[in-house]
């Protein structure tokens, strides 16, 4: 059932049918102005003591699929909307921050005594980023984006999570990125130009026709990963370049004709177009970090990947340089969710979805093993990147991980 109507249930699933749960939404205005939306969910039994917070840099996550699950098991969520919410285009990371702290501030002043960061796919890198932020002395937090954007997070008031819950998350979206980026790429001014060695989708280099498993040499998939941090790089340095073109307008004299000219350079609003971001090769060849899940991706459900890599869809399109080196790019994005666990030291719980196209066995390990709590715990639920249900499985993957998660709230922060 990977069709529309498939990405339909995604959303709404259970919606319909978990009777009691009121639902309330929910306007918070951040510490610069910016007002984001959210959907409180409360439980049927009465007031919660303990809220959780699900939110997403650009996915509507007002109605996540478990905020519904989650309140029938006695907690509140609040499914909340960052500032970029469906246009990631200039999205910066840090200035999410003030989001996500306004949120927890509007759960604070409801009553809600203990709070708790839920993290699913993109999600996790961003509030991983939030609660090590939070748990920084003021005087030490980061002052500006890697583009160089002040952020005031030095005078921000960022309520601290007691516990933190990570489902299907990968670790940030720069790493996916380094991930799926086709370094077949030659000139990112014209994307058809190939360098046919490095091209996962070319016969010669092993793929087959779809939906035939492809073998890839595992000598030429160790090039292929280095060609994808190139391109990044080279996309590093483009946007910096256009960055230090904007700032040079901002210097000199030569006249009315030369400050015309300075204003249009400096108000002009440079864009990167990546194109073909989708090509992982573990889309096409199980045998890479095998797992349970299905051939291909996600962003291309039941299709070729290669449909996604060059037309539309794939990830980050269209990109001001600020964006990308903010959210898309490994080497610059603060939002690396191996690099925050290091600075948290809350309870943790991870949830990796079996089936997952996009976040595979290796990658979730590595991420637990970044965590610095004392208290972490690493489970598997079978199912899909949405704990949806893998071809030929019966069970709802979605009420079980509701019930792991509600119950490993309930021994650290109980619902009341």
């Amino acid at each position: 059932m990977r069709t529309a109507s498939r990405n339909l249930l995604v959303r709404h699933q259970y919606y319909e049918t978990l009777e009691g749960v009121h639902r309330e939404p929910v306007v918070v205005t951040a510490s610069d102005g910016i007002q984001t939306l959210g959907l409180l969910h409360e439980p049927p039994t009465g007031r919660a003591r303990t809220a959780l917070l699900v939110i997403h840099p650009r996915a509507d996550f007002t109605r996540h699929y478990l905020a519904p699950l989650l309140a029938q098991r006695g907690y509140a969520v609040l499914g909340h909307n960052s500032r970029y919410v469906n246009n990631d285009s200039d999205a910066l990371h840090e200035r999410m921050l003030l989001d996500i702290a306004a949120a927890l501030r509007e759960l604070r002043a409801r009553g809600y005594e203990r709070l708790v960061l839920l993290g699913n796919s993109g999600g996790g890198s961003l509030t991983a980023f939030y609660q090590w932020q939070a748990t920084t002395p003021p005087a030490e937090r980061l002052t500006a984006s890697p583009a160089g954007d002040p952020v005031p997070l030095a005078e921000e008031d960022m309520p601290v999570a007691e516990a933190m819950v990570h489902i299907a998350v990968h670790s940030g979206q720069g790493n996916v990125m380094r991930r799926v980026i086709d370094p077949a790429v030659v000139d990112e001014n014209d994307p058809l130009l190939t360098d046919s060695s490095v091209d996962m989708y070319h016969p010669a280099n092993g793929r087959r026709p779809w939906p035939e498993p492809s073998r890839y040499d595992r000598g030429w998939l160790q090039a292929y990963w280095r060609a994808q941090e190139e391109r990044c790089r080279r996309l590093d340095v483009l946007a910096r370049a256009y960055l230090d073109e904007h700032s040079a307008a901002e210097a000199g004299d030569g006249g009315p004709e030369g400050r015309y000219a300075r204003e249009r350079r400096r108000r002009l609003a440079r864009y990167l177009v990546v194109y073909r971001t989708l090509a992982d090769p573990a889309y096409l060849d199980p045998s890479i970090d095998p797992s349970e899940r299905p051939l291909g991706s996600m962003f291309t459900p039941g299709l070729d990947p290669v449909v996604g890599n060059y037309g539309p869809g794939g990830l980050g399109r269209v990109l001001t340089p600020r964006g990308w080196l903010s959210t898309w790019s490994p080497f610059s994005t603060n939002a690396d969710l191996t690099r925050s666990l290091r600075h948290i030291t809350c309870p943790c719980l991870f949830v990796q979805a079996t089936g997952d196209t996009e976040i595979r066995p290796q990658e979730f390990a590595a991420i637990v093993a970044s965590s610095a709590a004392s208290d972490k715990t690493a489970v598997e639920v079978r199912g899909d990147h949405y704990l949806l249900p893998l071809e030929g499985q019966e069970d709802d993957p979605r009420p079980k991980a509701a019930d792991i998660i509600a119950d490993w709230l309930a021994a650290r922060v109980p619902p009341r």
